[in-house]
């Protein structure tokens, strides 16, 4: 018989919080362990994977003590709880314990012996983290440290989050620019029916156009967010303008669902669905408008903690499509469970179309999947007419990319949706 799910992060924190409040004795600390990635695990499929997850823990369970906790954090990453330690020296003591116990012993997977490569992150409260989220980002941070430095473990240092001068000035200009900075933008990028041009749909990502001229990459722009703990300023920002967007779009005449994109760990947040519906209601904006996008690999790993989120917003009209669909390396089981009505094809299969090869076969694949569940598929990072067409004769026909348009600004694409005659018929 299958051994029940592990509990995860939003158990972990509760957890840890009763344990801050409620110590009796000896040193509370925290390690994060994680299987590092390696392209024998990138080869393995999907049920291989799991039994490889399967026999980690089996093993993580091993060295525990009798009140020790074991939680999962990601596919291949795990928090271990242990309280009552004799002193600060026990935690890289429990570290080398368990290197030694995946160095020394590979598992064995499918007739498949593998050489794992892992790491390990510790942290000590109140020392490292005054709080259960701090103690644990903490952990996670000392872990990457340790990858970086090739050492099988090292405990949490504040050296490990110094900047340079340039990333300090970046950081600060940032938090000022949620609040009166007009170059912290979105821009929509429109979605087109490839069978008769008409744009079907917007999805607004993230521009910043810092005062001094220079355009700051996305990726940068989010790194900088979860560096200085500006996650949910930003949340808070990100419903309004796309409350805002969807509002002059329905005025204008356009009935467009308009796509944000959320970490899959905002689900674990309480506040984040109230926070949305606020903001919807300022603008007089339906639920049916807006449609939440999250990437496969988040979405498989915080699955668990977030399913009642989702459901609830199912629930209360907004739509959940998952993002680069086919990078998750998981089970595609989660389907079934979870209310998702979109599909978006890893612009990472798009871009080599319409060449033969595996990228081709994943990506008919995944249309294929879509239809038979009755999803819609889109497929994005659409660049040139050959992949269009190819991607139309898969049937595959909502497709995104510059191709058609690049991201725009609202203003913008109000008149290139006017001029093109690109008007959308009405949401579904």
């Amino acid at each position: 018989m299958e051994a029940a799910p592990l509990p995860d992060l939003a158990n972990a924190l509760a957890d840890l919080g009763l344990l801050m409040h409620t110590r009796d004795g000896g040193t509370l600390g925290v390690i994060a362990f994680a299987v590092l990635p390696s392209p024998e695990l990138y080869r393995l499929p999907p049920e291989s994977m799991h039994r490889l997850r399967t026999a980690i823990v089996g093993r993580l369970r091993e060295h525990l003590r009798r009140n020790d906790r074991l939680y999962v954090l990601g596919q291949r990453e795990w928090l271990l709880v242990l309280p009552a330690l004799p002193g600060a020296g026990a935690l890289p003591l429990a570290m080398r314990k368990l290197d030694r116990a995946f160095r020394e012993a590979a598992p064995s997977i499918d007739g498949l012996r593998l050489h794992l490569r892992t790491a390990c992150g510790g942290a000590l409260f109140p020392d490292d983290g005054s709080d259960a989220l701090h103690l644990v980002q903490s952990a996670r941070i000392a872990r990457l440290q340790a990858d970086r430095e090739g050492l099988p473990g090292c405990r949490y240092e504040p050296r490990f989050e110094k900047t340079d001068a340039a990333t300090q000035a970046l950081d600060a200009e940032l938090r000022r620019a949620f609040t009166n900075d007009p170059g912290l933008q979105l821009h929509l990028q429109p979605q087109v029916d490839a069978r008769d041009g008409r744009c079907v749909g917007v999805e607004a990502l993230l521009r910043w156009q810092r005062a001094s001229g220079e355009w700051v990459p996305p990726a940068t722009i989010l790194a900088a967010i979860e560096r200085t703990g500006l996650r949910p300023h930003f949340n808070r920002w990100l419903f309004l303008k796309a409350a805002q967007a969807s509002r002059r779009l329905t005025d204008a005449g356009f009935s467009l669902r308009l796509s944000i994109n959320l970490a899959a760990a905002d689900l674990l947040e309480p506040e984040t669905p109230d926070l949305l519906f606020q903001a919807l209601a300022t603008w007089d904006v339906s639920p049916a408008s807006i449609q939440i996008e999250i990437t496969e690999t988040g979405m498989v790993q915080e699955a668990q903690g977030a399913l009642a989120v989702l459901r609830e917003m199912d629930r209360r009209g907004l739509h959940l499509s998952i993002d680069d669909f086919g990078t998750g390396f998981s089970s595609m089981s989660y389907l079934r469970t979870l209310p998702v009505r979109e599909i978006k094809i890893d612009q990472g299969f798009v871009r080599d179309l319409p060449q033969a090869g595996t990228e081709r076969e994943i990506t008919e694949s995944i249309v294929r999947l879509g239809q038979r569940l009755g999803l819609e598929v889109v497929a994005e990072g659409v660049e040139r007419a050959e992949i269009a067409t190819a991607l139309l004769a898969m049937g595959c026909h909502r497709q995104q990319g510059l191709h058609y348009s690049p991201a725009r600004p609202l203003d913008d694409l109000l008149d290139w949706l006017a001029t093109t005659g690109r008007s959308s018929t009405a949401i579904r």
